[in-house]
This record gives C-alpha cells, structure tokens and sequence, in this order.
C-alpha cells in the first residue's frame, strides 16, 4: 500500500549557510550524517505527493537504495526528508532511477526485510540541507571505509548476542529481542530489530578495520 500524507509546499527554502571554515561545519555535518544513516527510514515528496521511504545506504557513496511504489518514478524535482519533513529534518535533493536487483537489494533486505514494492530504486544525492548547512553528496554520503571487512565485523557482533542485545536497549531505551547486526560504518552499527532498525554509535571513527574490531569487542563485554 502507498503510504500518502498531507504536509506543506515541497520548496526547500534558500538557506543562509554560515561562512566556509566555520568552526561548527565538521560538527554539523556530523548531526546531518547521524540523521541520515540513523534508521534507514524517510519520506519522498514532490507536488502533494508524498511516499514513506526505507531505504539503505551504498557502501560505495553518494546513494541509496530503496523499493519504491510505481507512481514515485514520475515524480518531478523529488526531495527526500529524513525523518520527517519538518524544519529540523534533513532535506534531499535527489534523482531517483530504476535499479536491477543485485547484492545491495540483498542488502536492504537484510536490514528492513521483504520489500514492499516490487521496483528498486538507486536514489542518487545530489545535496541535502539540515538547519542553516548545506553540504553535497560527497560529504553526506562518503564510501564505508570499514565496506570490506563489514562481513566480518557484523559476524563478530552477532556472535556476542547477549552483549548485543544489552547494547541495543542502551541505544534505544526499550526492550531489543533477537538483535541482528547488519551493517557497520565508521559512525557505528546498524541493528535489525522487530521494530526497524537501531543505530549504536561508536564514541569515535575506528582508525581502521582492526581498530572497528577492537572498539566492537570492548562495546560488547563492557555493557
């Protein structure tokens, strides 16, 4: 079922960016990456149309992929808002084009499940607008620097499942049964839970694969 909802004008206002090599920019763009690859869930709209969207990051960069309902292929000047459109959500520009299924549909599965729709989407970033900033594609959406020995890693977590559970409901202050680890970035882990998915954050970007292996074990035997 298309999910539909009223909300205002699509237009995202002209921002007044703070001036380049502004001391705050590298924790902003920290808060606009956090919002982006938090849950994996967001809204497209164009005109009055509006579509919830799950979708997951390319570990590659610059895009996601999502299963989309047909009518969001026609859509004109589509923008993304993660989570919500809101004036404090993350607003995308983006250009959405049909994909083939591949290991990153595979991959969106693991993390959200059978998809809804049958037609797959590669939504390339173009730029996103959070608060008074406005960075491009390359900064939202940098490679997973952690992409080849993501496997690894989320085998790792998964085989701590206690620990990860405890690390879950640290997260998200409720009850997580049966966590599955299936995603690890530089900010973190992704989580699959019975309600969506949960983000455990690193308190620091791992200087390498080993360094994302020793954070990970300490994560998990000191909760």
């Amino acid at each position: 079922m298309i999910e539909q909802m009223s909300s205002s004008p699509t237009d995202i206002p002209s921002p007044s960016s703070p001036p380049p090599g502004d001391p705050a920019e590298r924790k902003a763009l920290g808060t606009a990456r956090d919002v982006l690859t938090t849950d994996g869930e967001g809204v497209v709209r164009a005109a009055e149309q509006s579509f919830v969207c799950r979708f997951v990051p390319d570990p590659a960069g610059k895009r996601l992929i999502a299963p989309l309902a047909p009518a969001v292929f026609g859509l004109a000047e589509p923008v993304l808002w993660i989570p919500a459109e809101a004036d404090d959500a993350l607003a995308l520009i983006v250009t959405i084009r049909p994909t083939e299924e591949s290991v990153l549909t595979d991959r969106w599965q693991a993390w959200h499940g059978a998809p809804e729709f049958p037609r797959w989407a590669a939504i390339n970033v173009d730029s996103g607008k959070h608060e008074a900033w406005v960075f491009d594609s390359d900064e939202l959406l940098p490679p997973n620097p952690l992409a080849p020995a993501e496997p690894a890693l989320c085998r790792l977590v998964n085989a701590n499942s206690g620990g990860l559970a405890r690390l879950c409901e640290r997260a998200a202050h409720v009850n997580v049964p049966s966590p599955l680890c299936v995603g690890v970035d530089d900010l973190g882990l992704h989580v699959r839970a019975r309600f969506g998915v949960v983000r455990v954050h690193f308190d620091r970007p791992p200087r390498d694969a080993e360094d994302a292996k020793a954070m990970i074990e300490a994560m998990l035997t000191g909760v």
